[in-house]
């Protein structure tokens, strides 16, 4: 009994797809990261702020594909545990979007690993991104996993559902800051 009640949740949760933006949608969202990405300092370059808002939020949707997301990401983490799913845990969301957003190599911004509740079950793993020089607390939070995709993004002080600390250089992507 338990085996059929299993399989058949399996089946229904595991169809769950991620909601695809409309146009209209996808471009209000990378307006609105466009603009807390340049409201991080006034040495912030628009058409960087632009690029990052774009690929950020194009990439989190291309991962998506990559990792066959469920729509509920403590179910995916579930389905990859599980191994029914290779991949699609808050830190590979994380570590692969940074592998591509490095790539851009931009002037005036700068990417940052953060965790939270780190070292305990509900870890959680995530980007933010501060004008060059910048810290955490001055941040946009970059956060493809909450969303399975649909990339989930605040000023990182402002999410009231973490406490963000930062993992400096957590994957060896970032070139060193600081002495760090």
């Amino acid at each position: 009994m338990f085996i059929r009640f299993f399989l058949i949740f399996l089946f229904l949760f595991t169809g769950c797809s991620v909601k695809k933006l409309t146009i209209v949608e996808k471009n209000i969202k990378v307006e609105r990261l466009k603009i807390l990405i340049e409201d991080l300092s006034s040495t912030v370059n628009s058409k960087e702020a632009l690029d990052l808002a774009i690929s950020s939020i194009n990439y989190s949707f291309e991962l998506s594909k990559k990792y066959d997301a469920v729509s509920f990401p403590w179910w995916q983490n579930t389905l990859v545990n599980m191994g029914i799913k290779k991949r699609g845990l808050c830190h590979e969301w994380t570590e692969d979007l940074l592998k591509f957003l490095v790539k851009k190599k931009y002037e005036n911004l700068e990417l940052h690993t953060i965790g939270a509740n780190i070292g305990h079950l509900n870890e959680h793993n995530a980007l933010c991104v501060t004008a060059k020089g910048g810290s955490i607390e001055k941040s946009i939070l970059l956060d493809a996993w909450r969303g399975s995709g649909n990339l989930f993004f605040i000023k990182t002080t402002d999410d009231k559902k973490y406490e963000w600390s930062e993992r400096f250089n957590l994957y060896g992507l970032l070139p060193p800051r600081d002495g760090k």
